[in-house]
């Protein structure tokens, strides 16, 4: 991050850039209060599950019995 300097003080260039740290800074922002608002409903993992199920389709004849 660039020290505050007036607009008039500063080149184009200058001014470019803070404006797309500004935009960056708040884009990733939003991404992270999103992602925190999936974790919070799927848990810690949207992938998880317990090693009881299984993660292909639901074809019971290819399963063996358990002993």
């Amino acid at each position: 991050m660039s020290i505050a300097l007036h607009p008039d003080h500063m080149t184009a260039a200058e001014r470019l850039d803070e404006i797309a740290e500004i935009l960056a800074t708040g884009a990733m922002r939003l991404m992270a209060r999103k992602s925190t608002r999936l974790s919070a409903d799927a848990g810690d993992c949207s992938v998880d599950f317990t090693g009881h199920q299984s993660v292909h389709g639901s074809d019971r004849n290819c399963r063996r019995p358990r002993k």
